[in-house]
């Protein structure tokens, strides 16, 4: 049986480097499957490039400085041991780096706009269906890097946030379970975006939201959906307390 382009771009995301033989089949079954498959293998070398890459000569003093912060702000942080404290410093420090190397190396996107499509087009349905039916627990230990955090509104439709790559260092991409479907969020940090602006993605509807300290881009299934998730995004995101 013959695998369709939207499965093969399913599988592609997920495992680019699968050996099933309709997987293998489909890569050369005509030229709109080799070009998507050329496309994914070329970030894989882009990302293997980017992670071996030399640390920087003050990665420990960095690291210590970082795992000092995290230590003393917030009773969660105090509650864990310091190893801990050093692993989310390292992961932080990682996340810039490579997203640094990413956008270097590969083609840059000229607008926002163009960003959030090639950023969902690579990993957007990948990491929903991940998220799907979870609940994330590392959402203050990602956002608190950029001084935001969620109301618990929102924070409980978590399904998944991780760290991404944005043109100027390092983002996060959240997942949200809504009782009305999935729904993406990516957090781009200290950028501005008109509220409101609806967004060009393949197959998808995307609308970019202000929130404290950067933009966000709602990306879903359809219009009212994302319409929907706006003000949950917009009153969701709330400037960190830093005060003592």
């Amino acid at each position: 049986m013959s695998m369709n382009f939207s499965d093969f771009i399913r599988q592609l995301g997920a495992d680019p480097s699968s050996k099933d033989a309709d997987f293998l089949r489909a890569r050369e079954s005509s030229p709109e499957f080799a070009q998507a498959a050329a496309e994914a293998d070329r970030f894989e070398q882009r990302l293997q490039r980017a992670v071996n890459i030399a640390p920087p000569p003050n990665l420990v003093a960095e690291l210590q400085a970082l795992a000092s912060d995290a230590g003393a702000t917030g009773e969660t942080s105090r509650s864990r041991p310091r190893w801990f404290a050093y692993a989310m410093a390292a992961s932080v420090l990682l996340a810039v780096v490579v997203a640094g190397s990413l956008w270097r190396s590969g083609p840059q996107p000229t607008s926002l706009e163009q960003y959030v499509a090639m950023h969902y087009s690579h990993d957007g349905e990948r990491l929903v269906a991940q998220g799907a039916g979870q609940t994330a627990s590392n959402i203050e230990a990602i956002l608190a890097r950029f001084d935001v955090e969620l109301t618990p509104e929102i924070a409980r439709q978590v399904g998944l946030i991780q760290f991404c790559p944005t043109p100027d260092g390092v983002g996060a991409h959240l997942v949200l379970n809504t009782p009305d479907g999935p729904v993406t969020v990516i957090f781009i940090p200290g950028t501005t975006a008109k509220d409101g602006q609806w967004l060009s993605l393949d197959g998808m509807q995307g609308q970019f939201v202000q929130v404290p300290n950067g933009t966000a881009a709602v990306i879903g299934g359809n219009r009212e959906l994302v319409d929907n998730a706006h003000n949950l995004v917009q009153f969701g995101f709330v400037a960190r307390n830093t005060g003592a």
